[in-house]
């Protein structure tokens, strides 16, 4: 099953670099307007992604050692927690880079050396880093075109050049040679970054949800939050909601020096949940809701656990984004999930409070939301049961062709279906024949069930971005409990027709 599983739902851009690199200042001393680099070297800095020196440099000419791709990569996507501890010999599991070169490597970007090291100080090469974005984007095909210098480029990045090649990913040199082995510079590695979101988001908008089904929900005690809420607002034609609380917080009560004052002391307690003052009533009018929050010592502010502890977020989408002056979103949007865990959580993102509508726009683009609750669906439609290892869920089917074929083969009698997990978010199985596809791109919530490739039955407990085709989905159990039927092992699956219950 050749395909990349998105685990990140991060930044894109609609924008070329072309377009964006003219006249763009930056605050580097090396990077003026007319670098030919500057709209991504500006993108990158902007989001958190690469930091300049202290002497105000950006280093443009300077090589990237793997340890630090790994960790820029990782930024960009949101800086996921990685499954496992740290695998390789030369990566400390203090060092700033462990969990990127374990997210690097679990996700197959970055392969470690023989003899356990992950290259922490070797110098990523150019054919390194158009491969490792060519894996990211799920290792397309690409027309062949040789460069002169072809028989320097290595058996496994040859198709991945001809595919930076093809979307502009890692400029040639002026000669025309990729130049392979050659290491690759700060300037170069975050260009060639910039250029894959590009193309990652193909400049197409998100998905425009139901008008009043999004929600904009924050925390924001400098307004830096808060210019990032409304650029969503308006973005989203979304509704605004601000987490006040009940005590406001003083300047004394955010005096980090001060080991004893507010925040610090609510930060350190696991337990601590400051009263919100007002409510936003029901999220039932709501399939969306994004989360926002600037960072406290590396974490949300307590405050956002108690709103997420308020209300029922089952089913519903959240989107968490941060504000921070240097910090990225690190692993406090995962530790927000355990407070709202049958919600679908998808990947978050970190703003400095000054990004632009047009940074956030393109976030946005790249989300891929879903447009609309399935518990709209008709109260005629189809109804699926589908035992798991004798727990029976009930679905509602979609309204397509593929899923009328389904209804037309499970009308001949139940079908049992064998099957396997897959990447940590899916079950996958053969239904025994083809059914006609209706492929799209989907960003997947736990309980979709999807066809691939025409005769496989994929039921997701995670999310997934990919050119799927739309069976139905599961109604009647959350996240959690979808993760604890389906998560692990093989497992053997009966469909049959019932009753709708909607």
């Amino acid at each position: 099953m050749k395909r990349f599983y998105a685990l990140m739902l991060a930044l894109g851009t609609t924008l070329s670099l072309a377009a964006t690199a003219c006249a763009v200042e930056t605050a580097f001393s090396d990077v003026d307007a007319d670098h030919p680099f500057a709209g991504a070297i500006r993108w990158a800095a902007e989001n958190g992604y690469v930091n300049g020196y202290s002497d105000g440099r950006f280093g443009v000419d300077d090589y990237v050692t793997r340890a630090q791709l790994a960790a820029v990569f990782h930024r960009s996507a949101g800086s996921p927690t990685a499954s496992g501890a740290v695998r390789f010999s030369d990566v400390a599991a203090t060092a700033y880079y462990a969990n990127a070169a374990a997210w690097a490597a679990d996700s197959g970007l970055i392969n470690g050396y023989a003899g356990g090291r992950f290259g922490v100080s070797d110098p990523v090469t150019r054919q390194q880093v158009a491969a490792i974005l060519w894996r990211w984007a799920g290792s397309p095909e690409a027309l062949a075109e040789d460069y002169p210098d072809e028989s320097a480029i290595a058996s496994y990045a040859q198709t991945a050049a001809d595919w930076s090649r093809a979307n502009g990913i890692l400029t040639a040199r002026a000669d025309g040679r990729f130049d392979p082995q050659t290491p690759a510079t700060r300037a170069e590695v975050v260009s060639a970054l910039y250029q894959y979101r590009t193309l990652s988001s193909s400049g197409a908008p998100a998905p425009a949800p139901d008008s009043g089904k999004v929600l904009v929900a924050y925390f924001s005690n400098t307004n830096n939050t808060e210019r990032i809420a409304k650029h969503l607002e308006a973005i989203l034609d979304a509704d605004l909601y601000q987490i006040t609380p009940e005590v406001p917080y003083t300047a004394a009560d955010l005096n980090y020096n001060d080991p004893e004052c507010r925040a610090n002391r609510e930060q350190s307690d696991d337990s601590a949940r400051p009263a919100i003052s007002g409510s936003t009533g029901s999220l039932a009018d709501y399939d969306i809701v994004f989360l926002g929050y600037p960072i406290w010592h590396g974490q949300a502010p307590k405050i956002l656990y108690t709103f997420l502890e308020s209300y029922d977020f089952s089913g519903r989408t959240v989107v968490p984004f941060c504000t921070s002056g240097s910090s990225g979103i690190g692993s406090s949007a995962a530790n927000l999930r355990s407070s709202a865990s049958d919600a679908n959580w998808l990947e978050g993102q970190r703003f400095s409070g000054g990004a632009s509508r047009e940074t956030v726009e393109a976030w946005v683009s790249g989300l891929r939301l879903p447009a609309a609750s399935m518990a709209e669906t008709p109260e005629n439609a189809s109804a699926l049961n589908l035992s798991v290892n004798g727990t029976v869920l009930t679905a509602t089917l979609a309204e397509n062709s593929s899923a009328q074929a389904l209804r037309e083969l499970l009308a001949e009698g139940p079908r049992t279906i064998a099957m396997r997990d897959y990447a940590n978010m899916e079950k996958v199985g053969p239904l025994g024949k083809s059914l006609p596809s209706n492929n799209e791109q989907i960003t997947t919530q736990a309980g979709d069930l999807m066809l691939y490739q025409g005769d496989q039955f994929v039921i997701y407990y995670a999310p997934n971005s990919w050119n799927l085709t739309r069976l139905g989905r599961i109604h009647d159990a959350g996240v959690s409990e979808l993760r604890e039927l389906l998560g692990g092992g093989d497992v053997r699956v009966t469909l049959s027709l019932g009753e709708s219950s909607t």
